[in-house]
């Protein structure tokens, strides 16, 4: 059942995005929220919960304003059938039972009024609450050799099961290890690009119904796993659909960059709390996210020097727009020579990622 309540936005959030950003430090500060807006529960189950396919033709789920919230529920992998006691062997089988989809349990889609192909919906991440089971599972490299960086390697793959502490916010990974969790979602999409181009690797992208498989990561966001966009981050997404179309899932409670063997710590939320907002004065090509910190810009392709050409990119231009300290784009690219602090986002999702954080430090004039 989907609740809804009426609440005040959150303040903190706000705060961070009006003050040295300014909207991106190049477009006009944007009209806040509604001072009042309603509050949405999406429980997930076998009717609000995809397996592995963004579908735009998905009846929505629930229908929001821009500025209201929304707590989401997800479910691990495969519909929530990988789980503790769930061995390597029904895992695989897990994998080959959805020909071309992703393994992402996505929850949605979210139909947000007044976006349009052409906005930028600003998502504000409020609250993250996990579960308290979590997985890593690398496929067997003798029977998927290129799943996974060094799959060859580790023939017989293997899968290890997590309790998390939500108090403590930790997990052992055995004893003598412990490990403090860092939510995020691996997974957070709008409504697929039309003009995705076609897969240059791995399976088709489409399916003859038309849904867009979950695997790769893209303009409309998907399969990114960023770990920068924890609790309190704002994510940034161009609008290709009608609506925006919102799903999330594949949630993750920690991640290394890279997410080399193929899976995070990988489990599932109680509640992702996010607040979308259509931005009508902001008009980007890629996914980005703001911290307290940074900003942070993406880029995916299969080839992970073209990634990092887009990332680098989409930060120069950034460098070279804003008003807070104008300069020119040679003086851009510089500066993300200094300070740009590149990272391998994952090697594992067929289009490689790559996010360039820029410090917001480096700004002192008020």
């Amino acid at each position: 059942m989907i609740r809804a309540r009426n609440v005040l936005p959150g303040i903190g959030v706000l705060v961070l995005t009006t003050g040295a950003a300014c909207a991106w430090a190049q477009q006009k500060t944007p009209a806040a929220p509604e001072s009042q807006g309603k509050h949405y529960v999406l429980p997930a189950n076998k009717d609000t919960v995809q397996w592995g396919w963004l579908d735009p033709a998905e009846k929505p789920k629930l229908t929001i304003n821009s500025g209201d919230t929304v707590s989401i529920e997800t479910l691990r992998h495969s519909l929530d059938e990988i789980g503790p006691g769930v061995s390597m062997d029904e895992i695989v089988k897990l994998r080959l039972a959805n020909p071309g989809g992703g393994p992402h349990s996505v929850t949605g889609p979210l139909y947000v009024n007044d976006a349009e192909p052409g906005d930028t919906l600003e998502i504000r991440v409020k609250k993250i609450v996990i579960k308290d089971d979590g997985f890593n599972f690398n496929l067997p490299g003798k029977q998927f050799p290129t799943v996974g960086l060094l799959a060859a390697e580790f023939p017989e793959g293997h899968v290890q099961y997590f309790k998390l502490d939500p108090k403590t916010m930790t997990t052992e990974f055995k004893p003598g290890i412990v490990l403090a969790l860092k939510p995020f979602p691996g997974t957070i999409a709008v409504g697929p690009d039309p003009n995705e181009p076609k897969e240059k690797a791995g399976p088709p992208i489409h399916d003859a119904k038309g849904r867009t498989s979950t695997l790769r990561p893209w303009k409309n966001g998907s399969n990114m796993d960023v770990n920068e966009m924890q609790a309190g981050s704002i994510l940034y997404f161009p609008v290709f659909q009608k609506g925006a179309l919102i799903w999330t899932g594949d949630s993750h409670c920690l991640q290394g960059n890279g997410e080399v063997n193929l899976t995070a710590l990988e489990c599932s939320y109680k509640e992702i709390e996010i607040q979308p907002i259509v931005r009508k004065d902001l008009h980007i090509q890629w996914p980005r996210v703001e911290t307290s910190t940074n900003w942070v810009f993406m880029g995916f392709d299969e080839d992970l020097t073209e990634a990092m050409k887009i990332a680098v990119r989409e930060a120069v231009d950034f460098l070279a727009g804003q008003k807070m300290v104008p300069m020119t784009r040679e003086e851009a690219y510089s500066l993300t020579s200094i300070v740009g602090d590149c990272r391998v986002s994952q090697v594992v999702d067929i289009r490689k990622g790559v996010h360039c954080l820029i410090p917001k430090s480096i700004f002192v004039k008020k």
